[in-house]
């Protein structure tokens, strides 16, 4: 129980005091829970990712979130339309390549991921974003013109990236 408290203690103190550079080591369990309190304190869910790497340096583990999506999904297996913040997600996958990148020493690779991570906070930072951060910015007063649903959202990702990528070639 004192492990606990120590832990819930860490958490709201990292909270109020807004750090945003740090690393935090916990066990499975501490890190699961206090890390998706700790993502909620910050704004959402939806832009929490976890890279866990192992002593060797070389094996890396990233991922989004737990439970972020499962009532959108149900919604969508419906037919109805979601407003799902996929951020968390890309940045996993741009995690993961990125020290993909890193063993291999491939810097196309390399340079990919960080335009991909730079597309998602410029569309999001542009106005286009999920339902999610919408009420983070609007409250209760959120109407559907103030965000995008979650194909929209992964298309202005998508033109952003696409726009990046494309810079360089036209030099």
């Amino acid at each position: 129980m004192v492990g606990m408290n120590i832990v819930l203690l860490m958490t709201w103190l990292l909270m109020l005091l807004r750090v945003k550079d740090y690393v935090w080591a916990c066990k499975n369990n501490d890190g699961d829970v206090q890390s998706d309190l700790l993502a909620q304190g910050f704004g959402s869910l939806g832009l929490m990712t976890s890279v866990l790497v192992c002593p060797d340096g070389k094996t890396i583990e990233a991922e989004a979130a737990h439970g972020t999506v499962t009532r959108h999904y149900r919604v969508h297996q419906k037919g109805g339309e979601t407003s799902t913040n996929s951020i968390a997600s890309i940045f996993a996958w741009s995690r993961g390549l990125a020290h993909r990148a890193s063993l291999d020493d491939n810097a196309r690779l390399l340079d990919f991921t960080k335009k991909l991570e730079a597309a998602c906070v410029a569309s999001v930072e542009s106005g286009k974003m999920t339902k999610d951060l919408a009420l983070l910015i609007h409250g209760p007063q959120v109407t559907s013109a103030h965000y995008l649903n979650t194909e929209e959202f992964i298309d202005a990702v998508a033109a952003d990236l696409r726009a990046r990528l494309s810079y360089k070639a036209k030099l």
